[in-house]
């Protein structure tokens, strides 16, 4: 038995303790199982990927990449606010886009003592290549959707995404966060 009292059915596992511990309701807990296997998914992916392109930029030097293309020249600092990363991880992958030739530092003409980072040509082509390979990727996954599919799901993604960051946001700041462990509405964590 679990701390809500309900009592595991045989052959139905965990969505039969869901659903007898909220009431019948079934939506939302099979929304979430769906969320944490895209996410176990995608972590799997990824790390395919980095096994196979032992030489290519992972993604969160990626992501450093692409925001420096988007919102630069900038400085470190602000790099790092950009994907909400620290200053010294940050500091590491630009580092290495540097000696890749992928980024450079240029004096900051606001103030010599500072550099701004900016992405080099090479860097804009590499962005570039992994734009038209994620855009592949998804054209396959999406294969055999209509459009009407792709376009319905794509609202609705992009609908479940600023609901969960607003109510992620809101349980992580305010003192009445819900519990799986204690079956209140205390403490406790929303993954």
């Amino acid at each position: 038995m679990d701390q809500a009292g309900a009592v595991p059915v045989a052959g139905q596992g965990t969505a039969a303790l869901r659903t007898e511990a909220d009431g019948g309701r079934a939506e939302a807990p099979s929304v979430a199982d769906a969320v944490i296997d895209l996410l176990r998914t995608v972590r799997r992916s990824k790390a395919r990927l980095m096994a196979a392109a032992s030489d290519d930029v992972d993604s969160a030097t990626q992501m450093v990449l692409r925001t420096a293309a988007i919102d630069g020249p900038l400085r470190a600092s602000a790099l790092a606010a950009g994907v909400q990363s620290d200053l010294s991880t940050v500091s590491r992958q630009v580092a290495a886009l540097v000696t890749r030739g992928l980024m450079e530092r240029r004096a900051d003409p606001v103030d010599g003592r500072a550099s701004l980072l900016v992405v080099t040509e090479a860097g804009r082509a590499m962005i570039a290549a992994h734009e038209r390979a994620r855009l592949a990727f998804f054209e396959q996954v999406l294969d055999g959707w209509t459009v009407e599919e792709q376009d319905q799901f794509s609202r609705l993604l992009v609908r479940f995404t600023a609901a969960y960051d607003t109510t992620h946001i809101h349980w992580t700041t305010s003192g009445t966060r819900h519990s799986a462990r204690f079956g209140n509405s205390e403490e406790g964590s929303t993954t």
